[in-house]
């Protein structure tokens, strides 16, 4: 650095200073476990699974499903749902989920579900949907139960199988 007067002196040069900027700190920590894992219907070689989302102090960038110790699949973004395909029918299968953020931390385990695929000569039940037109005696899966139709109606969101036992008998 030089200085300058009015009179258009200068001084000579100061110091050198070296200076540089550091690496900001790095993100070591992990998201929250995913919560309220929940198979929200079933096949006898599926299972759709849904979960609520994990929270970050950066940012949660995707899921990882697991079947027992094994990696399904890894969903990406904020999805918060996943289908298990290629299952056996009748057969007792647990799922976990955990999250993901940008720096590659990974979360505790959601909650532990088992779900056993339905038996494969008996027919498929349908998993509930809002927004669908049921019939009295209709069978649902929701939750990983079975839900027989009292009265019909079309579903609205909010009128789910668990929360309607006016509507629902659960099986």
């Amino acid at each position: 650095m030089k200085a300058h007067d009015g009179a258009g002196n200068v001084s000579a040069a100061s110091a050198p200073l070296t200076a540089s900027t550091s690496d900001p700190l790095p993100d070591t920590q992990a998201p929250s476990a995913p919560a309220n894992l929940r198979a929200a219907g079933f096949t006898s070689t599926s299972v759709s699974l849904a979960w609520n989302a994990a929270t970050d102090n950066v940012g949660v960038t995707g899921y990882e499903v697991y079947r027992g110790d094994a990696l399904v699949t890894t969903v990406s973004g904020t999805a918060l749902s996943y289908t298990v395909t290629g299952l056996t029918p009748s057969t007792a299968y647990t799922f976990t989920v955990k999250a993901r953020d940008a720096a590659g931390n990974v979360s505790a385990a959601s909650n532990s579900l088992e779900v056993t695929t339905l038996d494969g000569s008996a027919p498929e039940i349908p998993a509930w949907a809002p927004n669908t037109s049921y019939q009295q005696g209709a069978l649902v899966t929701y939750d990983g139960k079975t839900y027989e139709c009292r009265q019909a109606h079309t579903s609205l969101p909010g009128w789910e199988p668990a929360n309607v036992p006016a509507l629902w008998l659960l099986k």
